[in-house]
């Protein structure tokens, strides 16, 4: 979380990228990234996150449980992997072609 509440973590970005759901502590904005039950978790305490990893992996690693569901929807989201944002912005950057 940033200091000032307000900035998007990269770290998510960073994770979704490579399609990995995430638990993340609420603040203000974080609902404009991390959807909660859909493409992750969001938890207010400790208690909280972890009921939620418990679930999370409860039935590890069953292709119908939660974790694998998350990875799923976040592999058919339309945002772009990692390997393939890194390609399109940032190598023709520090690329001489």
């Amino acid at each position: 979380m940033s200091s000032s509440g307000l900035d998007l973590p990269m770290k998510v970005v960073d994770m979704f990228g490579c399609h990995l759901p995430v638990c993340a502590v609420n603040f203000n904005c974080l609902h404009e990234l991390v959807r909660h039950g859909e493409n992750g978790l969001v938890f207010k305490d400790a208690e909280e996150l972890a009921a939620q990893l418990q679930m999370l992996f409860s039935n590890f690693p069953d292709p119908a449980g939660k974790l694998s569901q998350f990875r799923k929807k976040l592999q058919e989201s339309e945002q772009p992997r990692w390997d393939e944002s890194w390609q399109q912005t940032v190598l023709p950057l520090v690329t001489h072609k």
